[in-house]
Order: C-alpha cells, then structure tokens, then sequence
C-alpha cells in the first residue's frame, strides 16, 4: 500500500475487526470484571479487619501488571503463524494503519481502559459488598488520591516541579514496560512473554552491572561529593528531567523498532 494513512479505510478496518473480535471483547471485559469482584470479595469476606488503603494499592497495580501484560501479550498474534501472517500482511490495509491497530488494541488498551475497568469492578464490589456488611471499610476512591496528595503535599515551589516530573515517571513506567513486551512480540514468535521476561531481565541486570563497574571498579564514584552530590547534573531537577527525557527516547525507540519489524515483514 502506497497511502500511508486513510482514515475512512482505518475506520473500516476498526469496524471490521471489532465485528470478528467484538464477542472476545466482551467475554475478556466480563472476565477482568468477574474476576476482580470475586477476589476482591473473598478477600473482604475472610479477613476480619478492613482492608487498608495501602493493601487496596498493593491489590490494584498487581491486578493492573497482571491483566495489562496478558492484553498486551496479543499483540502480533498473526505473526505467530505463517498462514496467519500471509492473511494479515495481504490485507487491503497500509502497514501503518495494521501497525496503529495493533498498539491502540493493546498498549493504549492496557494504559487507559484495563485500570478503568478494575476500578469500576472495585467501585461495583464495594457498594454491593457494603450493603451485605457495612463493616467492610469501603472509601470509594481515597486510596488513589491519598496517595496523589501525599505526593503533592508539603512541598515547596521547586520540589513540587520535581514531584510532578516524578509522578509523570511513574505513570511512564507501566507504559514503558507495556512498550517493551510490544516491541518483543514483533521481534518473539514462540513464547514472546517468557522471552520478553528474559529480555528484560537481562536488560537490567547488564544496566546495573555496568552502572557497578563505573562507580566501583573505576573510581567514578570517587568524583561525587557534597558539591557535586549528583556527579555530571547540576541540580536534582536536572537528573529527573534527564530520566523523563531518557524514558521518551527509549520508548520512541522501542515502538519504532516495532513498526520496522512490522515493515520487514511485508518486504
């Protein structure tokens, strides 16, 4: 396909494989919702005391890891069988519009509406369950935005910046893991969770090998002191902005890398 993009052709597409995928769709929405009701249920049954509002945001981005990883993990799915693949790279679409389809049906899935929906599971759980038994010590919400101003209170001007820069890094981190286990998924054909595991296993274990190295084994450490407590930045709020900046890029690079898999493939 020579036009990279036609948004009445994206449209069709959409429309088109909602229509094959609509009923999976909804069983996977009334999975994640069942699920997290249930557990969430027996959980409050068999303890006798409230859950706290640190043991619901322990629960919640467990939840959030787990389900998140297993949307993500159908990305490319066609790209697992040959036959498969031939259907997918000969169908009257660009690559590009294959390539959006792909990442708004997992990776923007997983960030926005998996979360969406295991709070509302949460939400209908608690007013239900607190009707049964008005002892459970449901508070709705709180447990999300305690946590948002516990990270905004008390501070000043400039440390509220470098707070805000680092909640925007935390958000990027689920994002940015969701960005690897897509990009592996181009790259794996067999087992891709098990080898984008690995993957990134070995990633961080080679980045913090090799971090030990200049610091320890080469003196490097020896450079930090008190007034330069942060070695080459000047300030913290130019380390964390260099950590933000560094997150885009890898990212940027990590979907890109995708797309060119997906570009291989059809050459």
């Amino acid at each position: 396909m020579n036009n990279l993009f036609n948004a009445q052709r994206f449209r069709q597409y959409l429309a088109l494989e909602f229509n094959n995928q609509k009923y999976l769709f909804y069983y996977s929405i009334g999975a994640v919702v069942s699920f997290i009701i249930v557990v969430l249920y027996l959980i409050r049954a068999s303890n006798e005391t409230p859950i706290t509002n640190n043991d619901l945001r322990g629960l919640f981005f467990f939840s959030y890891a787990v389900i998140a990883t297993g949307v993500v993990n159908r990305s490319f799915l066609p790209f697992r069988s040959q036959k498969k693949l031939i259907t997918f790279l000969t169908f009257p679409v660009s690559h590009f519009e294959k390539f959006l389809f792909e990442y708004l049906s997992t990776v923007l899935l997983g960030v926005f509406v998996i979360p969406t929906l295991i709070l509302f599971a949460y939400m209908i759980e608690g007013e239900v369950h607190q009707l049964l038994n008005s002892e459970i010590g449901y508070t709705g919400l709180t447990f999300l935005t305690e946590m948002i101003e516990e990270a905004l209170s008390g501070a000043t001007e400039a440390q509220l910046y470098t707070r805000q820069v680092g909640m925007v890094i935390l958000f990027l981190l689920p994002w940015s893991m969701m960005n690897v286990l897509f990009t592996g998924n181009s790259i794996f054909t067999k087992w891709p969770l098990i080898q984008n595991i690995l993957f990134v296993a070995v990633f961080f274990i080679y980045h913090g090998l090799l971090v030990y190295l200049i610091f320890n084994k080469m003196g490097v450490a020896d450079y930090v002191s008190n007034e330069y407590p942060l070695f080459f930045f000047s300030s913290g709020d130019a380390a964390i902005n260099f950590v933000l900046f560094s997150m885009i890029v890898a990212n940027v690079v990590f979907v890109y890398s995708a797309y060119l898999k997906l570009k291989e493939k059809e050459l």
